[in-house]
């Protein structure tokens, strides 16, 4: 490397330290960096890289599967009580740094700055106290006996090539304030804009941090590399849907208590209490399971930060246009500063924009509770047919949610690879929610004998329910309609699928097959055809117990032993000709990943890192047709390989392929197999050839692949991906 170009990239790297300096200090500069300089000549400049965030991978899975963690890419406050269990990881390499350890190791550092940048993106990023150039020591993951991962500082020179952790505690780093949450009052947790707290109202509970790590020598930088994280403060979230619940539908019960002449009416009879209360649980639902993956480092969803997104920006849409709409009949609902901070700042712009008020005021016109009629029955203070109010007003409120949903995918910004897979899950979430609320929204069910109940809710259109008085109380009741349960999921699930086409059309989103969310990951459907194998599979991917009316958190995901994955090596066509010891490393850092029915493992057209093997279950391959269309072109069983050519030959991914029943995969990555190139050169000619012998097996569609991928070019491209030559 030329002596200037040297000169000159160092001095851009330090152009924002240079304005300010004295005279004595850019003399100073000057020489430090003439001295890094003459380190330098004939080698690259160091760099400094973050390891970007990877769907479906987090960064604790670096200890024990290396080369398979990536950066977290978001971020929540959730208990300042005890900050150390919730701890955000960034994960950065080093490399070129030998010329600068064999001379003064001392002389190298590393610092990081955090700053505030606003909801969006969009102020003037503004440091954080305390996190201005901050002093690093490196620091590695590394696998305990009890198998949890832990921090190990290390030196510079063992850190060039190694995959580094920086560990933020959002709790303590990003919340520079010091109250004690559960003491303080409502007025301050639901401040509308407070400078020493930038989660409030007014910032919409969320900020976006640049984090900015940079390698130094001699105090002077020379490597850099930066990234975003959204950090949500989550103890905030669901407060506006609670705020409907306890301040607009209790009066409003009052208000027709009185016009229908009765002592009063419990709030749950009021025809809105079913979809606002099924709704707020099912929000709380996802945002627990975003606490799971993003705190705790599950994996029950592949992209955390979009779902935290567009739940957020779909409580604001809906209850700030439901807040709108009743404004002027029932009072105003925020307070005054967040009233101000609504109408007056930047951020709430774009939802100003979107409210459909007068969505909503229809809406409202279905509030009225159905009261005693003659030959209807009572079920306590309202008449049975108040049921069909309640789902009339429920239709007609998703109907609108659902608008604001697509608006809330708009401000989340674009998910095209697994979009799919977190609307699934939501839509799992507002079944539990509907099976764990049911007799608390509906409490007329409650008056009903325990048959016309069991009717009630699980009937399904067209289908016999009985014979005799008790099939004229019910069809007398109700007609031939679908019950609670059918009813609320099959209009859900339309209606999700319907956004999501929405979103399609727009690039906005991404999904494999004719629906998003097709039939086979219903609850409520595996649950009505007594298929409860699937709806234990269902419930053990998103991290609960079989049971839907008691909820219970697994405690520990499912293990998957070394041997077990080493004995699926040992079947397979494109590793079963490795030796023993090299199986064995490959079993002992490969990551098992269980799947649900339905879910994609990899994605066509995206970029891959690694392969999978099927260790149970089967896989369909399908290629994206002109038309549109989702073509299935090949069957794959356990044993076979998944995503051989991305991870062998840097190559984008050539189908998409998804589990079609509960399924095992194991994850292998380009660092795992790397070294069993480096130690045995004909390896490469034995995975070349496997490699051709599985594209030809699906001769029929070869056009979908790659028909120029000879044995030959194979080993070419390996060889030119991981050794540059």
């Amino acid at each position: 490397m030329r002596e200037t170009d040297f000169t000159f990239q160092l001095l851009q790297l330090i152009h924002s330290d240079v304005s300010g300096m004295t005279q004595k200090q850019k003399l100073s500069l000057i020489q430090t960096v003439s001295e890094a300089t003459q380190l330098g000549m004939g080698h690259q400049l160091p760099t400094c890289h973050i390891v970007p965030f990877v769907t479906g991978r987090r960064p604790t899975y670096e200890a024990a599967h290396p080369g398979l963690g990536s950066s977290d890419n978001a971020s929540m406050i959730c208990d300042a009580s005890d900050p150390e269990k919730n701890t955000t990881y960034i994960i950065f390499e080093l490399a070129g740094l030998e010329p600068y350890n064999s001379q003064d190791q001392a002389s190298l550092g590393l610092d990081v700055t955090l700053s505030f940048a606003g909801t969006d993106n969009s102020q003037q990023t503004t440091p954080i106290p305390g996190w201005d150039k901050r002093p690093l020591t490196p620091k590695v993951f590394e696998l305990g006996e009890d198998n949890v991962p832990s921090l190990r500082s290390i030196s510079f020179s063992e850190a060039d090539g190694k995959r580094l952790v920086l560990a933020l505690s959002p709790d303590r780093d990003f919340l520079p304030i010091d109250w004690n949450w559960q003491e303080a009052d409502s007025q301050v947790r639901a401040a509308a804009c407070d400078s020493s707290d930038p989660f409030t109202f007014g910032h919409m509970y969320t900020q976006i941090v640049h984090v900015s790590i940079r390698l130094t020598f001699r105090g002077v930088p020379v490597a850099m590399s930066q990234t975003l994280l959204d950090v949500c403060d989550t103890r905030r979230l669901g407060m506006l849907y609670r705020r409907l619940m306890d301040r607009l539908l209790p009066s409003d019960a009052a208000r027709q208590a009185v016009a229908a002449g009765i002592d009063a009416m419990d709030v749950a009879f009021h025809p809105w209490f079913p979809v606002l209360l099924i709704g707020s649980d099912k929000a709380a639902l996802y945002t627990d399971a975003l606490v799971e993956d993003i705190v705790h480092k599950k994996h029950h969803l592949t992209d955390p930060r979009w779902l935290m997104r567009v739940g957020l920006y779909l409580e604001f849409l809906t209850c700030l246009g439901i807040i709108e709409m009743v404004k002027e009949e029932v009072g105003d609902l925020l307070s005054p500063a967040e009233r101000e901070a609504y109408e007056q700042l930047p951020s709430f712009a774009e939802i100003r924009k979107r409210l459909n008020v007068e969505g909503w005021r229809e809406v409202w016109q279905l509030r009225e509770a159905t009261f005693h009629r003659f030959g209807v029955p009572q079920t306590g203070p309202v008449s049975a047919l108040n049921l069909l109010q309640k789902k009339k007003a429920t239709l007609a409120f998703l109907q609108v949610h659902h608008d604001d949903l697509k608006h809330a995918i708009e401000l989340a910004g674009k998910n095209e690879h697994y979009a799919q897979e977190t609307w699934c899950r939501v839509f799992r979430d507002a079944e539990r929610a509907l099976f764990r609320q049911a007799h608390a929204a509906f409490p007329a069910l409650g008056y009903l004998e325990d048959y016309v109940r069991e009717v009630v809710l699980w009937h399904q259109k067209g289908k016999s329910i009985g014979a005799g008085r008790l099939l004229g109380q019910v069809t007398g009741l109700l007609g031939d309609q679908d019950g609670i349960f059918s009813s609320a999921s099959n209009q859900y699930r339309a209606s999700m699928n319907e956004v999501a086409e929405w979103a399609k059309e727009r690039g906005l989103m991404d999904y494999t097959g004719e629906e998003c969310i097709p039939e086979q990951v219903s609850l409520v459907t595996a649950h009505m055809e007594e298929d409860m194998r699937l709806v234990e599979q269902l419930q053990r991917r998103d991290g609960y117990g079989s049971s839907l009316d008691n909820l219970q958190k697994l405690q520990s995901e499912e293990a998957v032993s070394a041997e077990q994955v080493y004995e699926k090596l040992g079947e397979s066509a494109i590793f079963g000709g490795l030796t023993s010891k090299e199986r064995r490393h490959l079993a002992n850092t490969a990551r098992a990943i269980i799947l649900s029915p339905m879910e994609r493992i990899v994605i066509e057209g995206r970029e891959g890192s690694s392969l999978f093997l099927i260790g149970s279950g089967t896989f369909e391959a399908l290629i994206r047709q002109p038309d549109g269309v989702d073509q299935v072109i090949d069957i794959k069983k356990p044993g076979d390989i998944i995503g051989e050519v991305s991870l062998l030959t840097g190559a984008k991914r050539t189908a998409t392929v998804r589990a079609t029943e509960s399924a095992i995969v194991y994850e292998i990555g380009k660092l795992q197999i790397q070294p069993l190139l480096n130690e045995r050169a004909e390896l490469i000619d034995e995975l070349a050839a496997a490699m051709e012998a599985n594209m030809q097996r699906v001769n029929s569609q070869l056009e979908a692949y790659d028909t120029e991928l000879g044995t030959s070019t194979l080993k070419n491209r390996i060889l030119q991906f991981f050794f540059g030559n």
